[in-house]
């Protein structure tokens, strides 16, 4: 898949307007809109609910764009320092990712759990 590039976030952003992000239950919700006006095209009501729902997903996936690039260029920002001589680490990734606002929090506290449940293991 190839991320889209800065200029073409910044144009989806500024057609979105102020349209906000769907919350993990506001793409379900969205699918199930979007089907329901699919099947009753004729009410307009469905069809304006529907295509609200489809912008904040779309808000919701360029949010996900914006992250992933910022990801990306976080990685390869330190793998080219480190090709040319530095010596970053993986805390350094994540200071940069967190000065990116790229929030881990959760991730972190799902990978040391289960690194503990891996440790564990070994106990029983």
């Amino acid at each position: 898949m190839k991320p889209m590039t800065r200029e073409q976030i910044d144009d989806v952003t500024s057609a979105l307007g102020f349209a906000t992000a769907a919350d993990p239950d506001g793409v379900l919700r969205a699918v199930r809109a979007l089907q329901y006006a699919d099947r009753q095209r004729a009410n307009p009501i469905a069809v304006r609910q529907a295509l609200a729902a489809a912008q904040t997903v779309v808000k919701r996936l360029l949010a996900i764009e914006t992250e992933h690039a910022t990801t990306r260029a976080a990685i390869a920002c330190l793998v080219v320092a480190n090709n040319r001589g530095d010596d970053f680490s993986l805390s350094d990734l994540a200071f940069e990712l967190e000065q990116a606002a790229v929030d881990l929090k959760d991730d972190y506290d799902t990978a040391d759990a289960l690194a503990r449940a891996v440790e564990g293991e070994g106990l029983l």
